[in-house]
Formats: structure tokens, sequence, C-alpha cells
């Protein structure tokens, strides 16, 4: 029972938004003393990454000069966003765009 009246309160989470392109993934790797920072984006809201702390999406939007978008939905709603997005990164559809910056 109580499982069920979390599952349609308001759920606040973000997404984070390049333009017109939406965060799905990003990893970071050091190559020969230099930081290489990669981060994938797609046009598709549907499959964009939900993220449920703000701090966190500010932080990230900040590593390549993106914006935070606030999502007020379900918690429903974040646990099918998140399967979506789950569901998109196993298939690697051909509408990813990657990002790299070097420090």
């Amino acid at each position: 029972m109580e499982g069920s009246k979390l599952t349609n309160r308001e759920y606040q989470y973000y997404f984070i938004k390049l333009g017109k392109l939406y965060y799905v993934t990003g990893s970071c790797k050091d190559v020969k003393k230099k930081e290489i920072s990669s981060y994938e984006f797609t046009n598709h809201e549907s499959v964009a990454f939900p993220i449920d702390e703000e701090s966190i999406a500010k932080k990230i939007a900040e590593e390549f000069g993106g914006n935070i978008v606030e999502i007020k939905a379900t918690f429903n709603d974040y646990v099918r966003q998140g399967q979506r997005w789950d569901n998109y990164i196993e298939h690697k559809k051909k509408n990813i765009w990657t990002l790299y910056t070097v420090k």
C-alpha cells in the first residue's frame, strides 16, 4: 500500500540539454597525462538520462556548458524514463552525438 502512494506522487527530476540535444551518458579517461571526457547526446527527450539530484545535474551540465531542465512528473514517470534510457543505451541507436573535452 505504501509503495503505491509513492508511484503517483509528484516527483522532480532533471534533464541536461546542450542546445537542442539531451544528455544521455558520459565518461572520463586519463590519456597521456590529459583528462579526456566524452559526453553522448540525443535529440530525443524520451531517452534522455533522468537525474534526480539537482546538484549532480548542475555539475554535469557545467562540464560541457549545458543547462538543466526541471521535470515535474510522478515517480512512475521517472521510473519509465529510466527504463527507456536503459533500453536506448543497450541498443545504442545511431542518433547519438559525442562531445569530447580535453583538459
